[in-house]
């Protein structure tokens, strides 16, 4: 819970105006922020100028700060003299209706009673002088003091006398109750208003780049009367005062039980006030959306054909896409194509998962958790000798091909993820290198995209993007409106993540559904020797695109500068750290151990237990992964065995083969690329390379000359080539939904059609010429 929220719910309600304005000074570091950004664009302001406005910043903010504090103390001087005499008038009159209602006396404060001054009027504003006697708890005596009920009970029969002592006694219980509480709640009241303090002078230094907070703390805010820690001492020994008087009063003597009684009380009041004001927070949270936020037109409705009903024309859509798609699997399964029932009812299916997962008429997981469902009766699956598998064997088979080594890398990737974005090593690698790249729009645009593309290769492209996003943050909320450089930093982070996609075998889960189709393993070292070149020409070519096409310099000469993180090394990233370096380091060499690991889904294995064992990740974290991607994976793994064993794969691969047989490889893997990148641009990178690099794979080992590996690679790659539209990969998802401080998108999809489209082009061209040279060279 953010801390202005967090404010507002443990604040006394009545009291809410009197609070440090926490909100009010946040606007105010974010306005001076704007302010300085903006006189830094303005050409006639040199470095004497630029300090002149940095004092006048400073004192504004010091004037508001003033205001607050002498707010604080006004209201808390004035609660505290309230309550003090109170409680006195109070205390002279429970001693008058329980004569032997002593007060006790100690060494330390032995005129207890005969001082009636409050603390207000007795401390010194002086931090070193020290405090006067005050009112203060002591440890009973041996005799226990009747209570009220006690007396009740001995006292006469009378009735008029009687109920008078019992309206006396209700009457004081609620007094001392209430002034319990109120006690309390100042208490509480002067603890959130010095972390309010020193949580806005915190923001203040990390915006501003400033050191106010020690300074201001030390000297204004913690030598204020309400913040003293005599001040605070006397409020506790005074709220201990009302406990020993309830207990005298109310409970024979027993403060214990006094405390339990009073504490219930306010518990109940903090509950309520808490339920009242987390409604008011709920609506004025919508009043602040409301602001901003379009009104919701009303759904759009189609009428059913031949009915008199109307339903969502999103729906509608839905629904004709879901029967669309069930007609042609019943379809195909009545048609004889391969001359194989296997085989044809291998493709219905191939085909209805292609349509299902193409148009989402159900969500991508739900088809692949429907795929192992239909294999089993449709009776897909084959024997080594050619006959039918049996249910019972084939379903074992199915569930066998879901889990692989495969799917433990990708688990090992989101645990690498889950580590490095939860301690903010990631955030703290990516803030210190933005911070270094200037306020000159075209350096700061290129830092953003290669922190993007670098961070893709170890957190995936899937978290990446909403962390660089949060990155840039401080340089969004500081531009004119309507500038063109937030659109560009979004859109360049967005495309540098789909390229970052590409870089690493765990950079996303297209990767993790390549390496499954490529014998032998190529480790890790022959993958960036193949993806890393491609990958850094591709930024610089989009970096130039976006500049040739927004052109930030000339609209925002300087941007805001980020600042880096200030937090300290802990043992714990220290720990994360070498295990993610020794996690890679036993990725990269694989091939040299493979005789002993087997697999390298075994390596994935050691960030998870160690990460999980030693609580460093919890299960919150293991909820947190991207469940969905593991089974859409799963799905298409389980689709890839069926074709595989009903022999479809086969024939289609023979197909393609004596169409392209005569083609150099180089041609074939240029087609392929072409495929998948039209392919992948519409639909999911990852149902790209389920459906299409399991045929790339059959038709590059029944070449004249088997190239494998080369075609399943350069596939792999093209699959995140596609960047084209906003439903183009989970990073131009993430982009297209962000919005300014008015509620409206940065991007819109003409954006993505006007750098996305010619980088997709010129990256599949990479794949096919640079990739391809490599791959070749490396002997594929």
């Amino acid at each position: 819970m953010k801390f202005s929220h967090s404010l507002q719910f443990n604040a006394v309600p009545d009291w809410i105006d009197h609070y440090v304005a926490y909100d009010h000074l946040k606007k105010l570091i974010f306005q001076i922020e704007k302010e300085r950004v903006d006189a830094l664009n303005n050409t006639s302001s040199d470095a004497e100028k630029m300090s002149e406005i940095v004092v006048q910043d400073q004192d504004k903010f010091l004037t508001q700060l003033d205001i607050q504090l002498e707010k604080v103390f006004d209201f808390y001087s004035q609660k505290e003299t309230e309550l003090y005499n109170s409680l006195d008038s109070l205390d002279h009159v429970l001693t008058a209706c329980l004569p032997d209602l002593n007060h006790h006396q100690n060494d330390k404060y032995p005129n207890m009673m005969i001082n009636t001054d409050t603390p207000l009027t007795t401390l010194d504003s002086t931090v070193n002088l020290p405090i006067h006697s005050i009112n203060e708890v002591v440890v009973p005596t041996h005799r226990r003091k009747m209570s009220f009920e006690s007396r009740m009970s001995t006292q006469t029969h009378d009735t008029q006398h009687h109920h008078e002592y019992v309206g006396q006694l209700v009457d004081l219980r609620s007094q001392l109750i209430s002034l319990y509480v109120s006690l309390s709640e100042l208490d509480s009241y002067v603890e959130l208003n010095r972390m309010a303090f020193e949580k806005i002078l915190k923001k203040h230094d990390k915006v501003l780049d400033a050191d106010l907070r020690s300074q201001y703390l030390k000297k204004m805010v913690l030598d204020s009367r309400p913040f003293m820690p005599q001040t605070v001492e006397a409020l506790r020994a005074q709220i201990e005062r009302v406990e020993r008087l309830y207990a005298d009063a109310f409970c024979n003597g027993h403060v214990n039980h006094a405390v339990r009684q009073m504490k219930t009380h306010l518990r109940d009041q903090i509950t309520y006030d808490r339920n009242t004001v987390w409604k008011d927070m709920v609506n004025q949270e919508r009043k602040t959306l409301d602001a901003h936020v379009k009104e919701k037109a009303a759904p759009k409705m189609k009428k059913i054909p031949f009915t008199s009903y109307q339903i969502r024309a999103e729906l509608m859509n839905t629904l004709i896409a879901f029967f669309f798609s069930v007609a042609v699997f019943i379809i195909l399964l009545n048609v004889d194509i391969f001359g194989d029932r296997q085989e044809n009812y291998c493709f219905a299916l191939l085909i209805f998962a292609a349509c299902m997962w193409a148009t989402e008429a159900i969500p991508l997981y739900a088809t692949s958790l429907m795929i192992p469902f239909l294999i089993v009766p449709l009776g897909i699956l084959r024997n080594s000798d050619g006959s039918q598998m049996a249910a019972k064997a084939a379903a074992k088979a199915v569930f066998q091909s879901m889990f692989s080594g495969t799917i433990m890398m990708l688990l090992g990737g989101f645990s690498l993820a889950a580590a490095l974005s939860k301690y903010g090593i990631a955030k703290a690698f990516a803030s210190h290198v933005l911070s270094r790249a200037g306020t000159r729009p075209r350096w700061v645009l290129l830092s953003i995209m290669s922190v993007a593309t670098f961070l893709c290769m170890w957190i995936s492209n899937v978290a990446t993007p909403v962390l660089c996003f949060s990155l840039i943050n401080p340089i969004l909320r500081t531009l004119p409106d309507g500038s063109p450089v937030g659109p560009c930093l979004l859109l360049g982070i967005a495309l540098a993540s789909c390229i970052g996609g590409m870089a690493s075998p765990i950079s996303s889960p297209q990767n993790i559904v390549t390496l499954q189709y490529m014998s032998p393993n190529p480790g890790w070292g022959i993958w960036f020797g193949v993806a890393l070149p491609i990958s850094i020409i591709s930024v610089v070519c989009c970096w130039g695109a976006l500049l040739l096409v927004y052109k930030p310099d000339k609209h925002v000469p300087h941007l805001n500068k980020i600042k880096p993180t200030r937090d300290k090394i802990t043992l714990t990233q220290v720990f994360v750290m070498a295990i993610t370096i020794l996690t890679i380091a036993l990725w990269c060499a694989e091939s040299s151990i493979e005789e002993h690991i087997g697999d390298t889904g075994i390596i994935a294995a050691i960030p998870l237990f160690v990460f999980f064992g030693t609580s460093i990740l919890g299960k919150d974290d293991l909820n947190a992964f991207l469940w969905s991607v593991v089974v859409l994976a799963q799905g298409g793994m389980s689709l890839g065995n069926a074709v595989t064993s009903s022999g479809l794969l086969e024939d289609i691969a023979l197909q393609i083969k004596d169409g392209v047989q005569d083609l150099e490889p180089i041609a074939i893997l240029a087609i392929f690329c072409f495929l998948i990148l039209v392919f992948s641009t519409f639909v999911s990178h990852t149902v790209a390379a389920l459906i299409i690099v399991p045929i790339v794979q059959q038709v590059g080992q029944n070449l004249p000359i088997p190239h494998p590996n080369l075609l399943v690679m350069g596939a792999g790659l093209a699959c995140s080539a596609g960047m084209g539209l906003p439903v183009s990969g989970y990073p131009n998802m993430s982009a297209v939904m962000m919005e300014d401080a008015t509620g409206k998108p940065y991007l819109k999809t003409k954006d993505f059609l006007i750098v996305g489209v010619p980088i997709s082009i010129v990256v599949t061209l990479l794949i096919f010429t640079l990739g391809y040279g490599i791959m070749a060279g490396v002997g594929y």
